[in-house]
């Protein structure tokens, strides 16, 4: 089992990013050869405030990761930007675009094939909102 990064590009007029991310990841949601990308996600999670070029912690002791990265303590405006201000040292494991299509690293055959297909997805919706979730299968 592990946790992914996803990022989901949603239309920048959306009234709520995060739900309309929320919604866009429902297709995805769901056991792993039925169709489902992940078992489980939420908005931020353990990526809470990449986007936003924070910094990470994930050695942490079971209390400061609930302060820091509990679903009380995580705000979807720590993990929604515009695409065209993603900080460069983000790379996600999958994105899904405004149409719904999901894009993955895995079946790129290495990872600046992945990259290449990331830059071009950024470019293609630099008008568009990224919303970090982090996903669990």
């Amino acid at each position: 089992m592990a946790h992914f990064l996803t990022l989901v590009f949603v239309e920048a007029h959306t009234e709520d990013p995060g739900a309309a991310a929320e919604a866009a990841m429902m297709p995805y949601f769901g056991e792993r050869g039925e169709g489902g990308k992940a078992d489980g996600f939420v908005i931020g999670g353990r990526y809470d405030g990449l986007v936003k070029g924070h910094e990470q912690h994930y050695n942490l002791t079971p209390a400061e990761f609930q302060r820091r990265y509990g679903l009380d303590v995580v705000r979807p405006e720590s993990n929604i930007v515009p695409v065209t201000e993603l900080p460069e040292s983000v790379l996600p494991s999958a994105v899904v675009t405004p149409d719904g299509a999901w894009h993955e690293w895995r079946g790129h055959s290495d990872e600046d094939a992945w990259k290449a297909e990331y830059r071009r997805l950024t470019a293609a919706h630099r008008d568009a909102l990224a919303v970090a979730i982090d996903c669990h299968c």
